[in-house]
């Protein structure tokens, strides 16, 4: 399976800068989903950041999920990253015709939607989970999760996202997160911001090169130091044994109810698009204590 490579490096002990080249993912996402043009950026955006911000994370059972709920016609997207190096995602309607900005690309926050939320929530092992909830402001993704960094953990960062697609598949993709830490100067600052503000389109940045280059060629200027690099891959976590339990948690009365009006007991992972059927001789070799 092709794995994506994610790297950060730190600047003057005051800026990270991660970035990751994210077109497996993409692809993986579009073949699984059966995307549209509009909502494989979409959700390709939104499965990069998942990834960038899971990069902090101390323990392999560490994750964090996302939802963005902007009420466009692409509906809810959700994606979920953990320490093993593994992202996914889901979009709610993945078959969307968007429609175009004045300079011919898609307007991708139409899709998505501004009229909403972005709801964060980090599991990191400790007795409570932890996020927030912020609202869009754009739709695009990449601001509205600057935005929820700045308001739900008053954290300054700046973050670029980009997809490309070539008819159906995803040419290039990736991102830029660059955080800022408490003691960082003001002209550092500036400097860093302003080379933020230039960056072009991040899915032309990515097309043939890798996450490191372009880490080089915009900050290259800094004295730089490489502290991490790992692969992320797209993967999702269903089983056939995680479904057996959620069906033993409906319990037999449940189960034979549902049986007796559908025939068959269909479950079906949104993530991967994969369906799990039971039929009437599967649920009852689950009930029987041997």
């Amino acid at each position: 399976m092709k794995k994506s490579t994610m790297v950060k490096a730190i600047i003057n002990n005051a800026i990270t800068v991660t970035a990751i080249e994210s077109s497996a993912l993409v692809q993986k996402a579009i073949k699984l989903h059966k995307l549209s043009p509009v909502a494989a950026i979409a959700l390709g955006r939104a499965l990069t950041m998942a990834a960038l911000m899971s990069d902090d994370f101390k323990h392999t059972s560490d994750k964090l999920s996302a939802t963005i709920k902007g009420g466009g016609p692409l509906g809810d997207i959700t994606v979920a990253a953990n320490g093993k190096g593994q992202v996914k995602g889901m979009v709610e309607h993945a078959v969307v015709q968007g429609t175009t900005n004045p300079d011919g690309t898609l307007n991708v926050g139409a899709a998505v939607g501004k009229n909403g939320t972005l709801t964060v929530i980090r599991d990191l092992g400790l007795k409570q989970n932890y996020g927030g909830t912020t609202r869009l402001i754009s739709g695009e993704i990449a601001q509205d999760f600057a935005y929820y960094y700045a308001e739900s953990e008053q954290q300054p960062c700046g973050i670029t996202l980009g997809v490309g697609l070539d008819n159906k598949s995803c040419k290039s993709a990736g991102g830029v997160f660059v955080q800022v830490m408490p003691n960082c100067p003001p002209d550092l600052l500036w400097r860093v911001e302003t080379i933020m503000y230039a960056m072009d389109e991040m899915s032309y940045q990515f097309d043939g090169s890798t996450a490191k280059e372009v880490i080089n060629r915009f900050f290259g200027e800094f004295d730089l130091v490489f502290v991490d690099e790992k692969q992320i891959t797209y993967k999702c976590g269903c089983s056939k044994r995680r479904m057996d339990n959620i069906i033993k948690s409906l319990g037999q009365e449940e189960c034979q109810a549902i049986l007796a009006e559908q025939g068959t007991i269909d479950i079906h992972c949104h993530f991967c698009n994969k369906t799990y059927t039971y039929n009437s001789e599967d649920v009852q070799s689950l009930f029987t204590v041997s």
